[in-house]
C-alpha cells in the first residue's frame, strides 16, 4: 500500500522570509515533545545503539519488506548525497534481513547512483532473484540487483520521461507494486499526462491518464514581480492510493487532485486507462484561490470505518499565521463507492492554526484511528515563542462515533511542546515516532526530554484507563536533533528506532535496538525470541 504523504506548501519568493518559520512550525506539528512528562523508576536502557557511518548526508531512511528474511526481519533503504551541485554524489545504502542491527554486517550494499536518477525503488520481480533496484530518469528505467548476480536491464519509454536533471537530492518513490490487482507486480512512471505503466515480463507500456497540473511563473522584468527566468514550472502529480471503492473485493486506484478524484476500477484486464468516474472539488472559493500558494489540501483514501471499502478524508488549509483555518471533512463509503456529494459523515474545523492528519492502530483492534496535530497560530503562541523559542501543539486521537458532535470523539488529547532552531531551520531533539515497544499490539510512543535523551510512553487497551501513560525509563540520542523511522528490523515482534539527522553530514544512522526491556514486554520477546 502507499502511505499518505502529507506535502509541504509551495512558497513565492516574496514569502521567503517567513518560510523557515512555518516549514519549521510543520515540521514540528509531528513532534511530540513533552511539556512535562514525570521520570519513571529507573529502569535499564530500553534500547542498545547501533551506529553507522553513511557517506555524505542522509536524506531519506525507508523500512521495507523486499528481501525473502528468517522471522520476518525487515529491509533498511537509505539515500544520502555526497557534496553540492553541480558534482553532487547521490547514494545508496541497502541493509537487508535485520543487518542494520549489526555496523559492518558484510550483507549492507553501498552503491553510487548514476548522475541522471530522479527517484529509486526497490522490489522484487518476475524472474530475477532478490531485491531489485528500480532507478527512474528521463531516459526509462534501469533495474540493478542488490545482491544477485541478474545482469542489469533498461526499459526504455518513448519520448521519455517528464524527468529533468536533478542536481540537488535523491528519494523514493513507489514505483513497483501490484498495480493491476492481477499478482505479478507492474511499475508506474510519471509522464507528462499522467503515468506509464510497465509490464515488467513483457515490457510492455500502456498510459494512465491522472490528474495533472502545474504552476508557472514566466519572464517578467517588471517590479515588484520581477522574474528573470525565461519560465519557472512546478508540475503536481496526484496522491495516490489503492483501495477497494465499490465493494467487488479488488483493490482499485485513487488518484486525489486538488480538484479532482479520479477512481480507476481493476477488472479481469487490470488497470483502465481512463477514470472509472470521477469527483470533483472545489475546495477554496474564488478569493481563497487568489493567494492559492498560501493554501493547501491534503486528501486520503482509505478504509477508515472498518468495513473494508474506501472512504474519503478531505482536509484543507487556508489563511496565514494569524487567520489560518483547516477543515476537514469524512466520507465515509455506503457500499457502491464513495462520494463527496452528501453530507459529511464526520466534519471537523480548527481556526486561527493548522491542522494536519494521519492513520494508525492505536489499540491493535485492526481499525486505524485519526490522529490530528493542531497548531495554533496566535498572539499567545508568538509570545511564548519570542520569549522561550518554544511553541505548543496539541495532538488529539479520535475514534469516528455518528452520535457524537461533529462525527468524531476524542479518546487521547494532550499538549506538547517543540524548541525551534531557526539557525538550522529545524526542531531542536528527536522527532517521536508510534511503535510497539512491548510487543502488545498496542501503539506507544516516545518523547523528546531534551535535545539528547527520550522517554517512552506506553499504549493501553484497558477500559477506563488513559490510551498513553506516563513517560518511563529512559534513552541517550547521540543525535541533536531529527528525524525518527520505525520498524521490527529483526522480526521479534518488538519494535526498533531508527534515527537520522538530514542537516549534517557528519552525523551517523543511529539504529535503536529494542532489549525487551520495557513494562509489558513478555519473556520470550525480550529473549529474542517468538511463539
Amino acid at each position: 500500500m502507499i502511505p499518505s504523504v502529507v506535502p509541504i506548501f509551495p512558497m513565492r519568493p516574496s514569502e521567503s522570509l517567513r518560510a523557515p518559520l512555518l516549514h519549521a512550525f510543520c515540521v514540528a506539528c509531528l513532534a511530540f515533545c513533552a511539556l512535562s512528562a514525570p521520570a519513571g523508576a529507573k529502569a535499564p536502557i530500553p534500547f542498545a545503539v547501533r551506529s553507522h557511518e553513511i557517506r555524505g548526508l542522509i536524506r531519506q531512511v525507508w523500512p521495507l519488506r523486499v528481501s525473502r528474511c528468517a522471522r520476518a526481519a525487515s529491509d533498511l533503504l537509505v539515500l544520502s548525497t555526497v557534496g553540492g551541485p553541480p558534482n553532487q554524489e547521490k547514494r545508496l545504502t541497502w541493509m537487508p534481513c535485520g543487518s542494520a542491527l549489526t555496523p559492518g554486517d558484510p550483507r549492507i550494499i553501498e552503491r553510487t547512483l548514476p548522475d541522471e536518477t530522479v527517484v529509486v525503488d526497490v522490489a522484487g520481480m518476475p524472474g530475477r532473484s532478490g531485491p531489485q533496484l528500480f532507478l527512474v530518469s528521463a531516459a526509462g528505467i534501469r533495474i540493478e540487483a542488490l545482491g544477485g548476480s541478474d545482469p542489469p536491464k533498461r526499459i526504455e519509454i518513448p519520448g521519455g520521461l517528464p524527468l529533468p536533471y536533478r542536481p540537488w537530492e535523491i528519494s523514493r518513490i513507489p514505483v513497483v507494486d501490484d498495480w493491476d490487482d492481477l499478482g505479478p507486480p507492474t511499475a508506474l512512471v510519471p509522464a507528462l499526462r499522467g503515468a506509464w505503466l510497465v509490464d515488467l515480463q513483457s515490457d510492455s507500456l500502456r498510459t494512465v491518464d491522472l490528474p495533472v497540473y502545474a504552476q508557472y511563473r514566466t519572464y517578467m522584468p517588471e517590479i515588484p514581480s520581477t522574474v528573470w527566468k525565461w519560465m519557472i514550472q512546478e508540475v503536481k502529480w496526484p496522491t495516490l492510493a489503492r483501495a477497494d471503492d465499490n465493494g467487488d473485493g479488488r483493490i482499485d486506484l485513487f488518484a486525489l487532485s486538488r480538484w479532482n478524484i479520479s477512481i480507476y476500477h481493476t477488472g479481469p484486464e487490470g488497470l483502465p486507462r481512463a477514470p472509472s468516474r470521477q469527483l470533483e472539488l472545489i475546495p477554496f472559493d474564488e478569493e481563497t484561490e487568489r493567494s492559492h500558494e498560501a493554501t493547501g489540501n491534503n486528501y486520503f483514501a482509505r478504509d477508515i470505518d472498518g468495513d473494508t471499502r474506501a472512504d474519503l478524508l478531505l482536509s484543507t488549509i487556508g489563511g496565514g499565521l494569524m487567520d489560518g483555518r483547516s477543515t476537514t471533512r469524512i466520507h465515509l463509503n455506503s457500499g457502491t463507492g464513495v462520494s463527496v456529494d452528501e453530507t459529511p459523515d464526520a466534519e471537523r474545523t480548527f481556526d486561527g492554526g493548522v491542522s494536519s492528519f494521519s492513520f494508525v492502530d492505536v489499540d491493535g483492534d485492526g481499525r486505524d484511528e485519526i490522529l490530528e496535530t493542531s497548531l495554533e497560530f496566535g498572539i499567545l503562541q508568538i509570545v511564548r515563542f519570542l520569549l522561550t523559542r518554544r511553541a505548543e501543539t496539541r495532538v488529539r486521537v479520535l475514534r469516528l462515533d455518528p452520535g457524537a458532535p461533529g462525527g468524531t470523539h476524542t479518546i487521547f488529547e494532550d499538549d506538547f511542546s517543540f524548541r525551534l532552531n531557526f539557525g538550522k531551520n529545524s526542531v531542536t531533539g528527536l522527532v517521536p515516532s508510534l511503535g510497539d515497544w512491548n510487543g502488545d499490539g498496542v501503539k506507544d510512543f516516545f518523547v523528546a526530554r531534551g535535545k539528547d535523551e527520550i522517554a517512552f510512553r506506553m499504549g493501553s487497551r484497558v477500559p477506563n484507563e488513559p490510551i498513553f501513560g506516563s513517560a518511563i525509563a529512559r534513552q541517550p540520542v547521540p543525535l541533536p536533533g531529527g528525524e525518527s523511522r520505525v520498524a521490527d528490523l529483526d522480526g521479534d515482534g518488538l519494535d526498533e528506532i531508527i534515527a537520522f539527522n538530514d542537516r549534517d553530514p557528519a552525523l551517523p544512522l543511529v539504529v535503536f535496538e529494542n532489549l525487551g526491556n520495557l513494562p509489558g514486554t513478555r519473556p520470550r520477546m525480550a529473549s529474542g525470541e517468538q511463539d
